[in-house]
């Protein structure tokens, strides 16, 4: 039987568990030039992997740079040559729903690999299987209480934050939406806050590590953080879900993904909210629970 690599391909974020376990990477890919120096050559093609990668942001998951993502983490992964390992990957939801979608994702990471990593060592191993799971939806089912509920799930990612109602474990895709208003934009948002307050440039880079070192800041700054961030809440989350049907006193609002865990002294404040405990991996957990079903 074939290893198997559950894993979301995120546009900020790889996200994976093998051989039960968690990998979290940072997953911007940019293509370049042959003799580029720190490249990776993947099937003939050259790419830089990670945090010194200028990647190009998109909510369309089915491109060339994500079978480059997924055959740098592989790499890491295999242990021999001709290795075949099968797949289990998310699909963001707005695009899960097109069947003709789900399969030309499976087709693009499907097949032989070719690697040679920046220090010239080579492997080659092939994705027998790849099973597409929709994104978002894939959390809930982390959840038993949750899946029996109608509720609200919202799932606010690297490059687009999604909501959808979720009626006792069923999605309702007339009510749902995709806003490419992720924490990428967030944090660029930020910077134009920072640099016009500290009259100092800030790019979305130094806003995030800024954001980061929160409890260490002056409370003049902190106030303005808080501003920009309960503002961002309500325009892209809490206003995006209204707009599909939510009321505060009817619904709970699920959320998850990376930027649920890093707004989370925000989003706790409101009692409508519940945060899923493993809120970083709960989509790629979920994932592993529809293949364990679909395999029986």
């Amino acid at each position: 039987m074939n290893k198997k690599l559950y894993c979301d391909l995120g546009n900020a974020r790889f996200k994976g568990i093998y051989n039960d376990r968690k990998i979290v990477s940072c997953s911007n890919v940019e293509v370049v030039k042959e003799g580029t120096f720190g490249a990776f050559e993947i099937d003939g093609k050259y790419y830089i992997i990670g945090e010194g990668a200028r990647s190009k942001k998109s909510t369309n998951k089915i491109i060339e740079e994500k079978r480059a993502l997924l055959g740098r983490e592989l790499f890491t992964l295999v242990d021999t040559d001709k290795e075949k390992i099968d797949v289990v990957c998310l699909l963001p939801l707005s695009l899960y729903t097109n069947l003709d979608n789900r399969k030309a994702y499976a087709d693009l990471l499907k097949g032989n690999y070719k690697v040679t990593s920046p220090a010239g060592v080579n492997k080659q191993f092939t994705v027998s299987n790849v099973e597409v799971c929709a994104e978002t939806y894939s959390s809930i089912l982390t959840n038993k209480d949750l899946v029996k509920q109608s509720v609200y799930l919202v799932d606010i990612g690297g490059c687009d934050n999604s909501g959808v109602r979720v009626n006792n474990g069923v999605p309702d895709v007339n009510l749902m939406y995709t806003k490419e208003q992720g924490m990428n934009i967030f944090y660029t948002g930020l910077a134009r806050v920072l640099t016009s307050k500290l009259l100092d440039t800030y790019t979305d880079k130094d806003a995030e590590l800024l954001y980061e070192k929160y409890d260490e800041l002056p409370e003049e700054i902190k106030a303005t953080i808080d501003t920009y961030a309960e503002t961002y809440i309500k325009s892209n989350i809490i206003e995006p879900l209204k707009e599909i049907g939510f009321k505060e006193l009817l619904f709970k609002i699920c959320v998850v993904g990376g930027g649920a865990k890093a707004l989370e002294r925000y989003l706790v404040k409101n009692p409508s909210i519940v945060i899923l405990d493993e809120c970083i991996f709960s989509n790629v957990l979920g994932a592993k629970i529809i293949s364990t079903r679909r395999s029986k």
